[in-house]
């Protein structure tokens, strides 16, 4: 059975506001029809990872459908549009986690003694609102760089994930893996073998 923590979700935020939504849409990817599945989908790559942009719902959402490729729900003929949409999907999350570089993630970093965690719980207690939350310039910028660290620091099950799909039947869902495979693995260092 697929679980998603839809408490963990509450606190997190994608375009529309809260990410409360993206439960149900990463279940639907699981257990939910056809039509449930393309909304799902639409949700990843519209809101999830909002025009290459991630928010805090991002890397959690991509851990989730990484866990879902290799789904024997998904399998088959009938899902080699969904699996290869889902690994493009998680190389639009790693891409954009390499989008910024350190020095730009560094101009983000808060200042010593601003508390991000409770500063969201304040705005998360007054109202939950979207338009709060990013108003104020050292929360949504905290919030932003935390994004997309998130985005490098799942890469390794994305990897794993897209690996995986290399071997599938279908040469599309192939050459998805192959290209979030390569986008997981740009810029990173070779193991040196002496």
């Amino acid at each position: 059975m697929f679980v998603v923590d839809a408490l963990q979700f509450a606190t997190l935020f994608h375009p529309c506001g809260r990410a409360v939504d993206t439960p149900g849409h990463l279940v639907a990817l699981a257990d939910g029809g056809a039509e449930s599945r393309r909304e799902a989908l639409r949700h990843l790559r519209g809101e999830v990872l909002h025009q290459g942009t991630p928010l805090t719902a991002t890397p959690p959402a991509a851990v989730a459908v990484a866990a879902l490729i290799g789904d024997p729900r998904l399998a088959g003929a009938a899902n080699a549009d969904l699996r290869a949409g889902l690994l493009s999907f998680l190389a639009a999350v790693a891409e954009a986690g390499r989008s910024y570089t350190d020095a730009e993630l560094d101009d983000l970093a808060v200042s010593a003694g601003f508390e991000v965690d409770a500063a969201l719980a304040t705005v998360l207690e007054s109202s939950g609102d979207y338009a709060e939350v990013y108003a104020g310039v050292p929360l949504a910028n905290a919030l932003f760089r935390r994004a997309v660290l998130g985005c490098r620091e799942v890469v390794p099950v994305l990897l794993a994930a897209a690996a995986a799909a290399l071997s599938d039947p279908a040469s599309s869902v192939r050459a998805a893996a192959a290209h979030a495979v390569g986008a997981c693995c740009v810029g990173a260092r070779p193991t040196p073998r002496w």
